[in-house]
């Protein structure tokens, strides 16, 4: 029996990953390359791609591409079935991917197993972290925090006890964890400004509530201060919270745009919200970008532009970098025998298409 072509296409990869394994940073060819080479579609190349990156051959950078995994350093003492736990709300955006995929591909050359815990909100209620952290051999946490979370008095105890634990994408109020984040006020601000400059003279921002999480608050604070440091009034109107599973959120979405036809910006959450974005922009009969510019946040429809009504503008959080950084925090860590709160921030990237 004949091999599948995404085989035959992981079988050209590894050739080259073999041959260019000891060439720094080497990147492979992209989907769209691979794609055209086999006379394929990209979801061939996609599966390869994936596969290799499942076996840890090699690792992917958002809108960079795939580069061959690092051998070892010389000299590193390689632990045997020693883990490093990755505790994460869901795994269904690529943010989440690329978190995993950054902090996978530096353990790996030390010889940490990343072990990956997603539990449902049930599962969280009878949730004990210091058992199965005792019981798996898990040398540190990174945790994507959770403010409702039942398993947080286990995290601060852990905290207290010096056992490496680092916060990824946001912090726990109360908390004093080390945390590798994006610089979320600059996210909101920066997401206003750009609309700004294209001229945008009433901007809405659609959020989840506030109180959600840190990273929400503080992406509306740089809301607000980009407003303030444009002379623009903010008015409370012109935010729109809604709730991540809202089965009504495509009707609310769309009176809120169809009660304030004089917003020519907006800021949005991505994910499912930006997709009821699209629909409410459809039934509103709004033009884009020609009556109203849209900025969305997280870059989530990379894969999709071609299927979309028009290509999303988008932040791009550096998301392999906050996961990569976050696993060398554990690591130094574990290698000082010293914990220390680190708090680090990272920029963001703003990706320019249609619909601005």
């Amino acid at each position: 029996m004949g091999k599948f072509l995404y085989e035959t296409i992981k079988d050209y990869l590894k050739k080259l990953i073999q041959e260019n394994k000891n060439v720094p940073n080497y990147k492979l060819p992209s989907e769209n390359q691979l794609a055209m080479r086999f006379s394929t579609t990209r979801m061939t190349a996609k599966r390869a791609i994936s596969e290799l990156q499942d076996e840890g051959l090699i690792y992917r950078i958002h809108g960079k591409g795939s580069f061959i995994t690092a051998e070892a350093p010389q000299g590193v003492d390689t632990p045997v079935n020693e883990f490093i736990c990755m505790l994460l709300p869901n795994l269904e955006s690529h943010f989440i991917l690329e978190l995993i995929a950054g902090a996978r591909k530096y353990l790996k050359p030390f010889g940490y197993h990343l072990l990956i815990m997603s539990e449902s909100e049930e599962e969280l209620r009878s949730f004990n972290l210091i058992k199965r952290i005792v019981n798996l051999n898990i040398k540190g946490i990174i945790v994507f925090p959770n403010s409702r979370a039942h398993y947080n008095k286990d995290l601060l105890l852990l905290a207290l006890n010096k056992f490496p634990v680092v916060f990824v994408d946001r912090t726990l109020h109360d908390f004093d964890i080390s945390s590798v984040t994006s610089d979320h006020i600059n996210i909101g601000r920066r997401g206003i400004q750009f609309l700004i400059d294209k001229g945008c003279q009433n901007i809405g921002f659609i959020s989840m509530p506030r109180e959600d999480s840190s990273s929400i608050s503080r992406r509306l604070t740089g809301y607000e201060k980009a407003h303030v440091e444009n002379d623009r009034r903010i008015i409370p109107r012109h935010i729109l919270y809604v709730t991540k599973n809202d089965p009504n959120q495509t009707e609310q979405i769309t009176r809120f745009l169809t009660e304030n036809p004089q917003l020519d910006g907006l800021l949005s959450y991505g994910g499912r919200v930006g997709f009821n974005v699209y629909k409410a922009i459809e039934k509103s009969g709004r033009k884009v970008p020609e009556e109203l510019k849209i900025i969305f946040l997280d870059d989530e429809y990379a894969d999709y532009c071609d299927l979309l009504p028009f290509s999303p503008t988008c932040i791009a959080q550096k998301s392999f970098e906050i996961g990569s950084k976050a696993a060398e925090l554990i690591i130094n860590y574990i290698t000082t025998n010293t914990i220390t709160s680190d708090k680090i921030q990272l920029d963001c990237d703003i990706i320019e298409r249609e619909s601005t």
